[in-house]
């Protein structure tokens, strides 16, 4: 009975632990740009897959070469969801995008799941407002 109760215990543990860390983790990932982020955003079932929407306006922070040799870049933008709630993304890009276009990026909390350029049309006004004033 002893081993049952103990059992019991770690149990309820656990699921406090994985339960309080799935609730509490997306707002210590939130605007990270580490791997770990983009990791823990993957794989936790809270953190829910969205649209978010950028301007190219900003410069890479980082040019290095790919797997395959290419030339690739790094973008650290702020986007803007639906709701217009800000979020800092960071994403790797074949080539340099071009300045003053507009990014539909489909995200898991930090994690860039794919991205493309999208007429300033199909941005959500709400969310045009926010990037023209950032």
């Amino acid at each position: 009975m002893k081993i049952l109760g103990k059992l019991i215990t770690t149990g309820i543990v656990l699921g406090v632990i994985l339960i309080g860390g799935a609730v509490v983790l997306p707002g210590l990932t939130k605007n990270r740009s580490s791997e770990v982020a983009m990791a823990i955003d993957n794989v936790n079932p809270l953190v829910q897959t969205e649209t978010v929407y950028a301007s190219t306006s900003a410069q890479p922070v980082r040019q290095f070469i790919g797997g395959g040799g290419e030339k690739e870049y790094e973008y650290r933008l702020v986007t803007y969801n639906a709701t217009g709630q800000a979020r800092t993304i960071t994403f790797d890009a074949q080539w340099r995008l071009k300045r003053g276009k507009y990014l539909a990026i489909r995200t898991k909390g930090q994690n860039v799941e794919s991205w493309q350029a999208v007429t300033r049309e199909k941005v959500p006004s709400g969310v045009r407002q926010n990037i023209l004033m950032a």
